[in-house]
C-alpha cells in the first residue's frame, strides 16, 4: 500500500490540497492505514497548538507594565540631561484650611506644575498603616485638550536610583506608590516620547 508522505498530511490538516487529493487521501485514512492515521493525527495535533498559540494574547495591563518597564529604563540615565523643570503655580499645603479640618487635610496634598502647553495635576495621598504613599496625576495640554496623552513614561527618582515607573493612560493618567522611607529627594519625570520631557522636584513630604 502506498503512504503518502508528511508534506501531504501537513496540507491535507491546512486544507491546502486540490479536492481531488484531499478526497483521496480522506478514503485512504477510512481504510484504517496505521502509519497514515498516526501522520494525520500527529500534524492534526501540531496545527490545532499552532492555532491556540496565534490566538493567545496577554493581557493588556501586562504588556503596557513590560512596555513601560524597558522604555523607562532605557531613558533613565538622560532624564535629567533632556528634562524642563516644570513650575509649580499650586500647592494645596499653602492654602489656609479651616480648623475643623486641619488634621485630615494633612493625608492628602494637592500640586499643579506647568511646563507650558502642559499642566500635571498631582495629588499624594499617605497611608500610615502600610507605611507607602500613593501618587495619582494626569498629564492635560492646555492647547489642545483632546489630545491623547497615553504612553507616557513616567518615572520616579531619587538622586541616581528608581523608585517607581508606570506609563500614562490614554486619558493622561497614571498611578504609583512607594515607601515612605523614600520620601525626601524625589523627583518626577514624564517622557513625552517625540517631543520633551518634563522634570518636577516634588516637596518633601511629612508621613
Amino acid at each position: 500500500m502506498d503512504h503518502f508522505s508528511p508534506g501531504d498530511w501537513i496540507d491535507f490538516t491546512r486544507r491546502l490540497l486540490p479536492s481531488g487529493k484531499a478526497i483521496q487521501m480522506q478514503g485512504h485514512l477510512e481504510r484504517n492505514c496505521k502509519e497514515c492515521l498516526q501522520n494525520s493525527s500527529f500534524w492534526g495535533l501540531v496545527a490545532e497548538l499552532a492555532a491556540r498559540e496565534a490566538a493567545y494574547e496577554p493581557p493588556s495591563e501586562t504588556v503596557q507594565e513590560i512596555n513601560a518597564a524597558y522604555r523607562s529604563v532605557r531613558f533613565v540615565p538622560r532624564l535629567r540631561e533632556i528634562a524642563s523643570l516644570a513650575r509649580l503655580v499650586f500647592d494645596s499645603f499653602s492654602q489656609p484650611s479651616l480648623a475643623g479640618i486641619r488634621a485630615a487635610a494633612q493625608a492628602s496634598r494637592q500640586l499643579i506644575h506647568e511646563s507650558e502647553p502642559f499642566t500635571i495635576d498631582l495629588r499624594l495621598e499617605a497611608d500610615a498603616a502600610r507605611k507607602r504613599i500613593y501618587l495619582a496625576g494626569q498629564i492635560m495640554n492646555s492647547r489642545n485638550p483632546d489630545e491623547i496623552a497615553g504612553g507616557i513614561d513616567v518615572v520616579l527618582l531619587k538622586g541616581s536610583d528608581q523608585i517607581s515607573k508606570t506609563e500614562t493612560l490614554p486619558s493622561g493618567e497614571f498611578e504609583l506608590s512607594f515607601d515612605v522611607g523614600n520620601a525626601d529627594d524625589l523627583e518626577l519625570f514624564l517622557n513625552i516620547r517625540g517631543q520633551r520631557a518634563i522634570a518636577i522636584k516634588l516637596p518633601e513630604l511629612e508621613t
